[in-house]
């Protein structure tokens, strides 16, 4: 019984050791469960089975036991019984090529793990700051781990020597290694939170300037940015109250997003204005967006004050020069849309008919570019 406890106990260090490394394969979240990172992680925690099973205790001749059902109930408690078997056949095969009479024990018990957990999987949320909660979830995975030694020549000695050791051993490996797992996803989620409230504006739930100046620097061939400025702002703040002018704002960026092409993103530039970094414009496609845009706020009452509002647009083209330039020519784009007339789209280089020719006012000149 003694040289059991110590190796089942060796075999229990080493499998807190591993899901330490472990750890280190999760570096984002939400965590990728497709793509080369996830079949590297997957084969990380197989390798780690593989050890367990490298170092085990020994019952009797041909019988081992070792803690290798943990790292393989993981997996299949985070990402599917079939994640969980490709996990596992190493382990079976090196196991398989070992031989023994415990190989007959040994198989089931850990095909036994995978569907126990894959049943438990729905209704066992391990991973979180509250793990701990979820200990008679973790026992009932590993009761059926070993109980197959019943079916060996004198089971029942060796169910009697082994069992309780391994399934007390296999309960404390995981609630130590998945903790560890677990403490590593609530920092990982915690920082994304922190980083996506950080890059995002608060009231329009947009990116915020910080995030825009990130995505202008990835900018290339391609790619154009518009300025998207609320025409009289100012008065919807003097008559309905600031509280009505946040309402719009924010159903003003609501109908940039909605109008906006699945690749482009809006941001909030500041105050009233906001910025669309459009991705892959051919042709006319950024004055066909940029006008769209536009006639989409024109055409849209304002639920906060009842009124349509109007913005007039500002746009560049990407062109091999730096941001500051590419932001100083949109910006050139939106001051004439706004001293010819308002209420319409502007784009450095050209002019565009707008709503101001429309109207019947005179065009203003075009910008040269």
């Amino acid at each position: 019984m003694i040289p059991l406890l110590r190796e089942l106990f060796f075999n229990l260090c080493l499998l807190i050791s591993l899901h330490y490394v472990l750890r280190f394969t999760f570096r984002s979240w939400p965590i990728a469960r497709r793509g080369w990172s996830h079949t590297l992680r997957l084969a990380a925690f197989a390798a780690a089975a593989l050890i367990l099973l490298l170092f085990p205790a020994h019952v009797a001749p041909g019988v081992v036991v070792d803690l290798r059902a943990v790292p393989v109930a993981f997996v299949t408690l985070q990402f599917g019984p079939l994640a969980g078997l490709l996990v596992a056949l190493p382990t079976m095969g090196y196991r398989v090529w070992l031989g023994g009479i415990g190989l007959y024990a040994a198989l089931p018990s850990l095909l036994g793990v995978i569907l126990v957990t894959s049943l438990l999987r729905r209704h066992l949320p391990v991973m979180g700051p509250l793990f701990w909660r979820s200990w008679p979830g973790v026992i009932a995975i590993f009761l059926i781990n070993g109980l197959p030694l019943l079916a060996l020549p004198d089971g029942l000695d060796l169910f009697t020597q082994a069992y309780p050791l391994l399934l007390v051993s296999n309960v404390l490996g995981a609630l130590a290694g998945w903790g560890i797992l677990s403490e590593r996803f609530h920092m990982l989620r915690l920082t994304s939170q922190w980083r996506s409230a950080a890059l995002t504006d608060p009231l329009t739930t947009l990116g915020n300037r910080r995030q825009f100046d990130q995505d202008l620097d990835a900018m290339g061939p391609g790619d154009a940015l518009l300025l998207v400025d609320i025409d009289h702002f100012k008065r919807v703040n003097d008559t309905f109250g600031h509280r009505a002018g946040d309402e719009v704002l924010q159903e003003v960026a609501r109908l940039l997003e909605r109008e906006g092409r699945g690749r482009d993103r809006a941001y909030r530039y500041g105050g009233e204005e906001f910025a669309v970094i459009l991705r892959d414009v051919t042709g006319d496609g950024l004055s066909r967006v940029a006008e769209r845009l536009r006639t989409s706020v024109a055409a849209t009452p304002m639920r906060a004050t009842g009124q349509h509002l109007t913005v007039s647009v500002g746009g560049a083209a990407w062109a091999p020069l730096p941001t500051r330039q590419l932001t100083e020519r949109a910006d050139e784009a939106l001051y004439a849309a706004k001293h010819g007339g308002r209420n319409q789209v502007r784009v450095w280089g050209i002019w565009l008919p707008s709503r101001a020719q429309e109207t019947g006012q005179p065009p203003p000149s075009p910008l040269q570019g």
